[in-house]
């Protein structure tokens, strides 16, 4: 071999070096891209499963108390309407 061949083959040996660096320099980019929106991803599934458990999660004793609360006053509302409307002795003579 001659000194001229080396260098042609060292020159490509060089080429194909530079283009496995830009490639790998490339996928490098994209991996980080990836983790990134990776990250960005789990951030906002837990967020959004917190904002879900506040939406839609339940204190069960407060909710009870309620319920029994509005019962109380929609059955005196009733009773109040019953003794408003009570028929009198002149309705039943009509």
């Amino acid at each position: 071999m001659d000194k001229g061949e080396i260098d042609k083959t060292l020159g490509r040996i060089k080429t194909c070096m530079d283009q496995v660096l830009s490639v790998r320099a490339e996928v490098g980019a994209k991996i980080n891209r990836l983790n990134l929106t990776q990250k960005k991803l789990d951030s906002q599934v837990l967020s959004t499963k917190s904002l879900i458990s506040y939406n839609e999660d339940i204190d069960l004793a407060e909710v009870s108390i309620k319920l029994k609360t509005e019962e109380n006053v929609y059955r005196a509302s009733l009773a109040v309407g019953a003794r408003i409307i009570q028929p009198s002795l002149v309705d039943f003579l009509r």
